[in-house]
């Protein structure tokens, strides 16, 4: 096998036709350069220069091993490089999982200011419900997720981040919605649109219903349920039904005044996202450096 630091010295010797002068470029004695191409040529068993007094000629077989040799270290040079911006978190790609509301109205914000100053990151957002994104994360196939809930598994950490609520939503001109806040007796008999299981929404209120002395939502109407916040978004609208979502997601319709968001009383329906990783997987710096990036922006939002 060929070594990189004697094929950098023969680099330097072909290049600069002289022992001597290849010497100082590579800040060794001649001595010691004359033995590393000795070993080469011993190696190759023929040899590579023939010496001319002070000056060297290249043999043929040097020139044929100078463009692989040229290839080899400029390679070298390059991987070092690459895999010292990795390790510093300045280069390289990262593979990121959202459930549905931290992946459609927080992620894809902080992705871009994070990319203002490192453009050379590529990362890679994933979304699916909170079930799916800790899947993936215990999979490997993401080091990093954002999630709705806390998924009660041993091998996964959670760091909260994030502040939500979770809201009632109906159509503008509904005859709910002048109201700011009902109880949830109110809509026992209201069609619902709601999350599907394994959703983080779900989650969160069927624990906090339950809490709040209900079997869950086998004590409401549910009209349907739906595999996306957006979908529950389209629904309400065409007057399917009250729907069940992220106040993130809500906030622009109701800026807009075609929805009206309404506060359940009698039950905590606020949470926190969390970041999810893998406790026995090492992060890769860039994903250390974003997660660091994450937390310091947590009271902005």
């Amino acid at each position: 096998m060929m070594d990189l630091h004697r094929l950098r010295i023969f680099l330097a010797v072909y290049e600069n036709r002289s022992f001597s002068e290849a010497a100082r470029q590579v800040y060794l004695t001649q001595p010691t350069v004359s033995a590393h191409i000795r070993e080469l040529e011993e190696s190759f068993g023929a040899p590579l220069f023939d010496r001319l007094g002070r000056e060297v000629e290249a043999t043929e077989l040097a020139r044929v091993l100078f463009p692989y040799a040229k290839r080899l270290v400029d390679l070298a040079f390059e991987a070092e490089k690459t895999v010292s911006l990795f390790a510093s978190g300045e280069k390289g790609a990262i593979r990121l999982g959202g459930s549905t509301i931290p992946g459609q109205y927080i992620l894809p914000r902080l992705v871009g200011a994070f990319k203002k100053t490192n453009p050379s990151v590529r990362i890679v957002l994933q979304i699916g419900d909170t079930r799916s994104v800790a899947d993936h994360v215990l999979s490997g196939s993401i080091e990093l997720g954002m999630i709705g809930a806390v998924i009660d598994l041993p091998e996964l950490v959670h760091e909260p981040c994030f502040h939500d609520d979770i809201v009632l939503i109906v159509p503008s001109g509904h005859g709910l919605s002048h109201r700011k806040s009902i109880s949830l007796d109110e809509i026992t008999r209201e069609p619902l649109v709601i999350r599907e299981p394994g959703s983080g929404t779900r989650m969160v209120t069927e624990a906090a219903l339950r809490k709040a002395g209900y079997s869950g939502f086998d004590s409401f109407v549910v009209a349907c349920e739906m595999g996306s916040t957006e979908a529950i978004r389209q629904a309400v609208t065409a007057g399917v039904g009250c729907g069940i979502i992220s106040r993130r997601a809500a906030d622009e319709d109701v800026a807009r005044g075609d929805l009206a968001a309404i506060t359940l009383k009698d039950v905590d329906l606020s949470r926190t996202f969390h970041l999810v990783t893998r406790k026995d997987r090492t992060l890769s710096p860039l994903a250390v450096r974003f997660r660091d990036f994450i937390l310091r922006h947590v009271d902005r939002s």
